[in-house]
C-alpha cells in the first residue's frame, strides 16, 4: 500500500490520479502489472472506486491536508487535525484527552469507510480483526488506516506538482 499526504487544497479528482500515476510506477517496478491510466466512478451509495480491481483507494482532507492510500487491496483511510474538542458530546468513544479521541475516532472512520458506509457508520462497533496501522504527520495531524496488513510506503506530495 502507498499512501500519499500533502498540505494544501487539490481537486480531489486530479490528486488522486496524480498518486496514481506514482503507484503505478512504483508497483510495476514491482511487478504488478496496472492500466496506465484510470477513471473514478461514482456509483450512488457506494465510495468512489477506480474503473480497475487491480487497485483501490480511499481519500481523507481535514484542515488543508490530504490524505490518499492506495492499495491492492480495498482501504480506508482517515486524517484528523488533533484539537481541543468536548470529547463529551461523543459518548461512544472513551477517550481520555484529545490526542486519544482523535487516534481512536480516526480508526472508527477509516473503518467505516473501507466497508464502504462512510459516516454513518461511525457508531458501528469495529470487528476485532480489524487491521490499523497510525501515523502523525505533519506534527499536529493524526492519520490511521484500516487495510489488509502489508508493507506501506508513505509520500509527502508537493501540491504545486498536482496543480500545475
Amino acid at each position: 500500500m502507498i499512501l500519499f499526504f500533502c498540505r494544501g487544497e487539490a481537486d480531489s479528482d486530479a490528486f488522486v490520479k496524480f498518486c496514481y500515476g506514482h503507484y503505478r510506477d512504483i508497483m510495476s517496478a514491482r511487478g504488478a502489472e496496472l492500466p496506465s491510466s484510470v477513471e473514478i466512478l461514482r456509483e450512488d451509495g457506494q465510495k468512489p472506486r477506480f474503473d480497475t480491481d487491480a487497485a483501490h483507494f480511499n481519500l481523507s482532507h481535514s484542515h488543508g491536508v490530504m490524505m490518499l492510500g492506495i492499495s491492492h487491496t480495498p482501504i480506508g483511510v482517515d486524517i484528523e487535525l488533533v484539537r481541543d474538542i468536548d470529547i463529551k458530546k461523543f459518548p461512544f468513544i472513551e477517550a481520555q484527552d484529545n490526542e486519544e479521541f482523535f487516534e481512536k475516532w480516526t480508526e472508527r472512520e477509516s473503518y467505516a469507510k473501507l466497508i464502504g458506509e462512510g459516516i454513518a457508520a461511525i457508531r458501528r462497533d469495529i470487528p476485532k480483526e480489524a487491521h490499523f496501522e497510525h501515523f502523525p504527520v505533519y506534527g499536529d495531524f493524526h492519520a490511521c488506516v484500516c487495510a489488509d496488513e502489508q508493507d506501506i510506503i508513505a509520500y509527502d506530495i508537493d501540491i504545486n506538482a498536482v496543480n500545475g
